[in-house]
């Protein structure tokens, strides 16, 4: 966008020759060196989210191999994995403390022991990347923490948990960059301190952005199809409001046989179908599939 965009879209903002660390302004970089400052607090809530998307990243973030693979589709994967989740965290404010920012990544990464690696997606956001081929629940830590976090560091969070996904038809670069436009979505019109799990961003998603939904539909359904039996395992528990007798008695088999199913499910997934919200995305990816 040309200078003068920016000017008639935004008449408070100022060119200046070079950003400055200081708190509660937002910089957009432009021609020669020189950057666009904005302060925070005159932005709307969906205009600081739509900014740090739209407008590029710095040298030394375009430099990071998982930034590059992910964001811009070059290179190959930096490290093998069998089963990626990403942890998309969005920082409401900036943060131009960088000892409070590096101390709050450090952080990360001893609450993330699976962490392969992490990059800054866009001005505000940060992506986590675990290695979840033996699955590490993290949801619980994470809540627990994430207020700590915030006073720790003068941090403002929200995170989204993304789906655990085994290598897949889908490309991961694919599934990534529908769960990071979904959590946009979301972002540009809530602004709360929160974990959210996979399964409340989707069924939120359904009446909002079904097209953002597509790739993460097709690939739960095809994990979905590959687990022999569970389709209907799915059926019953929906039937049955997620009582684990009750539906194993629906398909006349043993109750531990369909604990066993549940459970080989959760550790390749992370998906409980025990848990009311994570059943409910599964039946309706199963649904659609079928129509």
């Amino acid at each position: 966008m040309q200078e003068e965009g920016l000017k008639a879209l935004f008449p408070e903002g100022k060119i200046v020759e070079r950003r400055q660390d200081e708190e509660g302004m937002f910089f957009l970089p432009l021609s020669e060196g020189r950057w666009f400052s904005l302060a925070i607090k005159e932005l709307t809530a969906r205009e600081r989210v739509l900014l740090g998307e739209l407008f590029p990243q710095t040298e030394a973030v375009s430099a990071n191999p998982w930034y590059r693979y992910f964001v811009q589709h070059k290179g190959d994967l930096p490290q093998p994995a069998q089963a990626l989740q990403f942890i998309h965290v969005y920082l409401r404010t900036p943060v131009a403390d960088k000892e409070a920012l590096q101390g709050w990544l450090d952080m990360m990464a001893a609450l993330l022991p699976n962490q392969l690696g992490w990059f800054q997606a866009s001005h505000q956001s940060y992506v986590f990347v675990l290695e979840q081929s033996q699955l590490l629940a993290v949801r619980e830590v994470l809540q627990d923490t994430l207020s700590a976090m915030e006073f720790d560091f003068g941090l403002s969070l929200t995170i989204f948990l993304g789906q655990v996904w085994p290598q897949a038809v889908q490309s991961w670069q694919t599934l990534y960059q529908a769960e990071h436009q979904l959590l946009s979505l979301w972002l540009s019109s809530h602004q709360q301190s929160k974990v959210l799990g996979f399964g409340q961003l989707y069924l939120w998603g359904l009446s909002q952005a079904s097209r953002l939904l597509d790739p993460l539909q097709q690939q739960l359904a095809l994990m979905i199809a590959s687990q022999e039996e569970l389709s209907d395992s799915i059926l019953a528990l929906w039937e049955e409001t997620a009582v684990v007798t009750k539906a194993a008695q629906r398909l006349y088999i043993h109750r531990n046989t369909l604990n066993y199913r549940l459970d080989k499910w959760q550790e390749l997934t992370g998906l409980e179908l025990r848990n009311l919200t994570d059943l409910a995305l599964c039946y309706q990816v199963l649904q659609t599939s079928l129509r």
